[in-house]
């Protein structure tokens, strides 16, 4: 199993073990991750989490975490933690918001655009 903290999303990193000599070799950072559970009040059930003791202060600070995900959009949790945000969504009967589609513009030249004018001011 990946060592990635499910709130903060933080991961192993790779990096470089610098002698006095400056000889690189390299080497992995790895996250300080503790496995904790977590009762979630609304749900009243446990969560068991693996996360950074970063991630541990983060829901320390929201106030457990209920409000932590419920604080958050959708878009900037891990997925297990949109998976329990739904959940509470849907215990509590909030509507689901639809997520937002980014409206994009077809990307469309000077002259092709000056084509088509010109073809429906002769039309």
């Amino acid at each position: 199993m990946p060592k990635v903290c499910q709130v903060t999303g933080k991961k192993t990193e790779v990096g470089m073990n610098v002698s006095h000599s400056h000889r690189r070799t390299k080497r992995t950072f790895k996250p300080n991750m503790q496995t904790l559970k977590f009762k979630s009040e609304i749900l009243g059930r446990e969560f068991t989490l693996k996360l950074t003791t970063s991630g541990l202060r983060t829901l320390v600070k929201h106030g457990g975490i209920d409000a932590y995900v419920s604080a958050k959009p959708i878009s900037r949790l891990t997925p297990d933690m949109a998976a329990i945000k739904k959940a509470i969504e849907k215990k509590i009967g909030v509507p689901a918001k639809p997520e937002k589609k980014p409206a994009h513009k077809p990307n469309k030249s000077a002259r092709l655009v000056k084509k088509v004018e010109s073809k429906k001011s002769k039309v």
